[in-house]
């Protein structure tokens, strides 16, 4: 099954691309600097790994933060493709990102809709999925981070092979959006996927081999959603929405990180996630959209009933239970000060709840570690001099755990940090005559 969606998809597109075809086209270019010598925009990655799999396995699939950040200037990336349109039932799009400093593409999307009867419609290919408020494209972003919460608890962003199926209608004066999805796996927050390994050189010099089960038949992840978006009077609107995310197989290979695992060890088993957000925008109806602001928070949490199937140091603890939870918020705001001019503000913290829990198995008592929790306050300005051209000022105070050989042994340890980082984002688009919505 995994493939063959996305092939089938790009058949179809083939043979209706010439009869309503609109090219897509973003650059994203950052100059970046931060109080620790260009040192931290590496900071967030290394930590994914508290959060999600330090792997040496091949399964898992990259994240949707599309590139880092780097001391000094940098196109980030391109992400150019098509929306395509054959009627007014029929649509899709094929886009591809392009991280130029790297050397690397990849096919991002490549999807078909059919819109049935009712205000219902189905989407197959590969996707990005409608979890939660902040899945999204990095160009849709009011901020040149990512997401925190989606960065440690997806990985970046969940976007796989599948299939959606929506239902729109319009109730009491509501804009419903409500879907089931059925996707592949691979996304390292919820659904990673490794392979077992036959001499694997553990972090403190050892050769064992892992083994994990085979992985799950398609699907192997299943999301429910419910969106809510109502207009009050002309100037002010609310929306709100509910994810549920359940995943049939999630494996993860730890390595040693200071502070979280003293040894390697492997796990396998399910996960689950859920997210509730809210909004509210107002629209001020004065010329160039000034006194226009809009308000938003999520709310993430997720948990992973896990099994021990390695462990570097005490081969007797295979088979214990491993129950992790961790969770995550965000809370941002803008605010239209003056015509082509927008002032955004966002906290965001991960690991208010950041626990693994050790079940009671004779003759071992029931045990909880706990670990610290990261924070990110950010501050933007945004100014659009024309459709086709974004430029953006951003400073962040972030408070992180480092990994730092502090004692010259060789190992690192869990280092507390405050530090700043300094962006200048240059974006560029071709399309800026529409706003296309994927969700």
């Amino acid at each position: 099954m995994k493939g063959n969606i996305a092939f089938g998809v790009l058949l179809m597109s083939a043979n209706v691309l010439a009869l309503e075809v609109e090219p897509v086209l973003y650059v994203d270019s950052v100059i970046y600097g931060d109080s620790e010598g260009g040192d931290a925009g590496s900071y967030a990655g290394e930590a994914l790994g508290v959060y999600n799999v330090h792997s040496d396995g091949a399964g898992g699939h990259e994240g949707h933060a599309h590139s880092g950040l780097e001391q000094g200037a940098h196109i980030r990336s391109i992400e150019a493709g098509l929306n395509w349109q054959a009627s007014d039932k029929l649509d899709g799009r094929i886009n591809g990102v392009i991280l130029p400093e790297d050397g690397e593409a990849e096919l991002e999307e490549a999807w078909a809709r059919y819109r049935l009867p009712a205000n219902t419609s189905i989407k197959a290919g590969k996707l990005l999925s409608a979890f939660g408020a902040n899945n999204i494209h990095p160009h849709e972003s009011e901020f040149v981070q990512q997401n925190l919460p989606v960065q440690m608890l997806l990985d970046g962003g969940l976007i796989e092979e599948g299939v959606q199926l929506e239902w729109q209608p319009e109730i009491a004066g509501m804009h419903l959006k409500t879907g089931v999805e059925l996707l592949d796996g691979g996304n390292r927050g919820i659904a990673s996927q490794e392979d077992s390994v036959t001499g694997y050189q553990t972090s403190k010099g050892r050769v064992a081999n892992i083994t994990y089960p085979e992985q799950p038949d398609f699907p192997q992840v299943s999301h429910v959603y419910v969106k809510a978006e109502k207009d009050l009077g002309e100037k002010h609107a609310i929306s709100g929405g509910v994810s549920y995310l359940q995943s049939r197989q999630h494996q993860e290979l730890h390595q040693y990180h200071p502070g979280i695992n003293e040894a390697d060890h492997g796990l396998s088993g399910k996960a689950t996630m859920w997210s509730a957000s809210a909004a509210y925008a107002h629209d001020a109806g004065k010329i160039g959209d000034v006194g226009n602001f809009k308000v938003a928070a999520e709310y993430l949490y997720q948990n992973k009933d896990l099994t021990l199937n390695f462990h570097e140091d005490k081969p007797n603890l295979v088979g214990q239970p491993r129950d992790l939870h961790v969770d995550g918020y965000s809370v941002q705001g803008s605010y239209q000060i003056a015509p082509k001019w927008q002032v955004g503000l966002r906290h965001e913290r991960v690991g208010g709840t950041h626990e693994a829990r050790r079940p009671s198995v004779a003759p071992f008592p029931t045990q909880t570690s706990y670990f610290n929790d990261m924070k990110r306050n950010t501050v933007a300005v945004t100014w659009k001099p024309a459709k086709q051209h974004q430029l953006r000022l951003e400073a962040a105070r972030n408070a992180f755990d480092v990994g730092e050989d502090t004692n010259g042994d060789g190992r690192s340890e869990a280092v507390s940090k405050k530090f700043n980082q300094f962006m200048l984002q240059y974006q560029w688009n071709l399309d800026a005559e529409h706003e296309h919505h994927h969700h």
